[in-house]
């Protein structure tokens, strides 16, 4: 038996997870995401599902609130249930080692790279030509959502659009884009 603690904010849509696989599942969610998305996929039996849904904007806050509600639940739940942190963030190590040398099952699940989801962006841009790709910071954050399917999830465009740039994928002057590929 497994429950998920899952950091909607660093991966941005639950599509890639399988939900029924859990018998619990703990959402955390960011300020600044208004909303879930589940994907396309259907489920035939309820899922129990807590949405952790946060106040405050500041570094590491969801993580902090992941780690809080880990050892909550591992006081409270069976010790024959395994824990499972959906995220791709690599600082769950060491608590995650902690929490295993305490007794309980616990691993990390990553969710698809942030290189293939660059690769989706970069298919998207170079499929048409420069004059008819997102101008605007704004627009080119539609784009990210709508190619990613995370609309909502403002942390996450953010992080790759942040991403596009560190890259050298796109410069960002002010509003305009300049593309590089």
């Amino acid at each position: 038996m497994k429950w998920a603690f899952i950091d909607y904010e660093n991966i941005g849509c639950l599509s890639k997870v399988t939900l029924s696989d859990y018998k619990k599942i703990i959402i955390f969610l960011g300020a600044k995401q208004p909303k879930v998305d589940f994907g396309e996929k259907k489920y035939d039996s309820p899922i129990e599902m807590v949405l952790v849904q946060l106040k405050g904007v500041q570094a590491n806050n969801l993580d902090f609130h992941l780690s809080y509600y880990l050892g909550k639940f591992d006081h409270e739940a069976e010790s024959d249930i395994t824990f499972e942190i959906i995220s791709n963030d690599n600082g769950f190590s060491p608590l995650i080692a902690h929490v295993k040398l305490n007794g309980r099952m616990c691993r990390q699940v990553k969710i698809a790279s942030a290189s293939n989801a660059k690769n989706i962006l970069i298919s998207s841009f170079t499929e048409r030509p420069k004059e008819k790709r997102p101008q605007k910071v704004s627009s080119l954050k539609n784009h990210i959502a709508s190619r990613l399917r995370i609309q909502g999830n403002e942390v996450a465009i953010q992080n790759h659009l942040n991403q596009l740039v560190n890259d050298k994928v796109i410069s960002v002057s002010g509003e305009s884009i300049e593309y590089k590929c």
